[in-house]
């Protein structure tokens, strides 16, 4: 059993709230987007945000000789305070048109709600990655704020690999990320519930957009949610892969070699998070793997049965997982 405040992905998330009165909590959530069935969730430790200390470099050590003392010294660190940000939608059903489907009511409401939900974790997984909150202060910041793909050397941010894409053609990224509380996890706000929620407001008022009035039924669909990264190390972006070179084969000019780059990136992570780590990629990447897997000496790329018994890609030992909030249409800084 989980309890608040530590980190649980959302379907333990679910389970820790069923039976309470939390409402509909999570419901109807694992559809696509397989980045939020990963991450795991922690509750902030302020009502505002989140506060948290990231180390930024070791102590010093020394070798000493007998009778001569050693001098001390500390880690260093900073504390960040990340955001988090409400997602909010409403629905509302004319109580005339739910009554042409009055032996059907239920699954007709239910179908409708299908949209909105799939709608918010397409939402939430695109701001997993590319959140800024500079442009949208209600947003939360994603993974490619914190790690920019820049071909300027004064802008390269660590654990960034460049793909090599042409100066001005359009790209796409893979990420690496190995979650975990002293990693990366997502966050919801202190004493709130995690995930989304639904709450059925029943019958209501409404007004058309010209505020003329009529009945409804109002659904209203939440979700307050951050991200944090407390050790950068956890997270390996392999950026700038050209996307209109992803169909060319090894010896054609312009081949995007997917196996060494992969390697690069990979070996950028510490052994003990990439053991656990899973590589995430869009639907042009997804296929390019596979494409390259067919051509000797080139992707190992195999298929293992994880993520409830599905035949999943795994690639240098670690998942491979769609996420089509990763755009292909990406520019270097």
């Amino acid at each position: 059993m989980y309890q608040k405040g530590l980190v649980a992905t959302l379907a333990e998330l679910e389970a820790f709230y069923k039976g309470t009165d939390a409402g509909d909590v999570i419901e109807l959530m694992n559809q696509t987007n397989d980045v939020l069935d990963d991450v795991q969730w922690m509750e902030s430790n302020q009502s505002d945000g989140h506060l948290t200390r990231i180390r930024t470099g070791l102590p010093e050590v020394y070798w000493r000789r007998i009778y001569r003392g050693t001098p001390p010294s500390k880690s260093a660190w900073s504390q960040v305070k990340e955001t988090t940000g409400l997602l909010e939608a409403r629905m509302e059903l004319d109580v005339e048109e739910i009554r042409l489907y009055a032996d059907k009511c239920r699954a007709f409401r239910t179908s409708e709600s299908l949209a909105f939900t799939e709608s918010m974790r397409q939402k939430v997984a695109t701001t997993m990655f590319y959140g800024d909150n500079s442009v949208n202060p209600d947003e939360f910041n994603g993974f490619a704020q914190r790690y920019p793909y820049a071909k300027n050397a004064a802008l390269k941010a660590p654990n960034v690999v460049d793909g090599g894409a042409a100066a001005g053609k359009e790209s796409t990224s893979m990420w690496l990320v190995s979650w975990g509380p002293n990693r990366v996890h997502g966050l919801y706000p202190k004493g709130s519930a995690g995930g989304l929620s639904h709450e059925d407001l029943g019958q209501r008022t409404v007004e058309d957009a010209e505020g003329r009035k009529f009945e409804a039924m109002v659904d209203k669909y939440t979700w307050h949610c951050g991200l944090t990264v407390r050790d950068w190390r956890a997270v390996v972006r392999l950026a700038g892969i050209q996307v209109d070179s992803l169909a060319k084969s090894r010896g054609e000019a312009g081949f995007v070699d997917l196996h060494k780059l992969t390697i690069r990136a990979k070996n950028l992570m510490p052994e003990s998070m990439r053991a656990t780590a899973i590589w995430y990629c869009n639907t042009d990447v997804m296929t390019a793997l596979e494409y390259q897997a067919s051509d000797a000496g080139n992707v190992q790329l195999q298929y293992g049965e994880l993520f409830n018994s599905r035949a999943v890609p795994v690639l240098h030992g670690r998942p491979v997982r769609q996420c089509d909030a990763i755009v292909s249409t990406e520019k270097a800084l």
